[in-house]
């Protein structure tokens, strides 16, 4: 096989699976620009949100109290 046969063979395919192609790469490609946006999104939100208060409770006290 020469170089021709192969380029022609390679663009054939590429018109024959084209649409096929594009819309699997517009769907793969909106998936991943998605998970970008969410974890862009993520990541600003622990940035910018206030840490949570914590309590230190005794687990032995703490069930103590719920069979009491």
């Amino acid at each position: 096989m020469d170089v021709y046969t192969l380029v022609s063979l390679f663009f054939g395919l590429l018109v024959a699976f084209g649409p096929f192609l594009v819309i699997v790469a517009v769907l793969v490609a909106g998936v991943l620009l998605g998970c970008v946006i969410v974890a862009i999104v993520g990541a600003v939100r622990v940035g910018t949100s206030h840490p949570e208060e914590t309590r230190d409770v005794d687990v032995a006290e703490f069930f103590e109290e719920q069979t009491a």
